[in-house]
């Protein structure tokens, strides 16, 4: 059993505080977090770098164009993995931890990530990275329990929309709502509900809601063995819809497909919110 980390990171600022519970061990959650090709089986689309303290990581998101380099602050297999990054002006410095424990036979995951303003002005910023990281951990979980070492392709679709997230949550979730831009029929009510949502232009997702939180929706996806995310972001200025997923074992080309058919169902969301408002 490993034990828990000794010192004390210096975590400043706002924080979002997440956790969950996994049957896999704390080396497999280590490794998740901390193996460059591991993170991207489930996480980043690549890493770049090594888990040593003092080095650096680079977490790559291909299809945002981002490489985001990290410098390692703790690494310990089993225990701790944490990593820190130079805060913008006015910003307190970034810190993300993750801490693993063996807890009565599951192994329990939490994750701080601090360095975040106070102050209404900032509230949608920060409830938009605590939904990541609550997505994050969710899709972790389902990744550990059943597809771990597996590599994975994935599919992106964005678009522009005007909505509030009042208004945008019974599209996601909805069997009304979902009609509208998604699927023929089908729709659930919380997370650990099953669900089965034939969808516009072919296929059918089914599986289990594996997460809700304010602003996004996660779903197991069993015919392609891996997850659906349905997700709302802003991007500067800009709001978006988006929907993301990935499968583990699927082809490049069927997530090429399913990205365009995506995109597609995104236009008619984008209109049904225009019509709405």
């Amino acid at each position: 059993m490993p034990d828990k980390p000794e010192k004390t990171l210096d975590h400043r600022g706002r924080s979002v505080d997440a956790e969950m519970a996994t049957c896999a061990t704390p080396e497999q959650v280590y490794e998740a977090w901390a193996n460059p090709e591991k993170i991207s089986q489930w996480f980043t689309d690549r890493a770049e770098g090594q888990a040593e303290p003092g080095a650096t990581l680079t977490w790559i998101f291909d299809k945002f164009n981002h490489r985001i380099p990290y410098q390692v602050v703790a690494a310990e297999p089993g225990k701790r993995f944490a990593v820190g990054c130079a805060p913008p002006p006015g910003r307190p410095a970034g810190l993300l931890e993750v801490t693993i424990e063996r807890q009565g036979g599951a192994t329990i995951v939490r994750l701080v990530n601090s360095g975040f303003l106070d102050g209404a002005e900032w509230d949608e910023e920060f409830q938009g990275i605590d939904s990541g990281w609550r997505i994050a951990l969710a899709t972790l979980k389902h990744y550990l329990e059943n597809y771990y070492g597996k590599p994975r392709s994935s599919f992106l679709a964005m678009r522009p929309a005007v909505f509030t997230y009042e208004k945008l949550l019974p599209f996601h979730r909805t069997a009304q709502g979902l009609a509208e831009w998604l699927t023929t029929g089908g729709g659930f009510r919380a997370a650990g509900d099953t669900l089965r949502l034939p969808l516009r232009g072919g296929g059918i997702v089914s599986g289990q809601v594996l997460e809700l939180t304010r602003t996004e929706t996660l779903l197991s996806w069993m015919e392609i063995q891996g997850v659906l995310a349905l997700k709302a972001f802003n991007m500067g200025q800009q709001k978006l819809v988006a929907v993301h997923g990935c499968g583990w074992g699927l082809s490049s080309a069927r997530a090429q497909e399913i990205e365009q058919q995506m995109e597609r169902a995104l236009e008619s969301l984008s209109q049904a919110l225009a019509a709405s408002s």
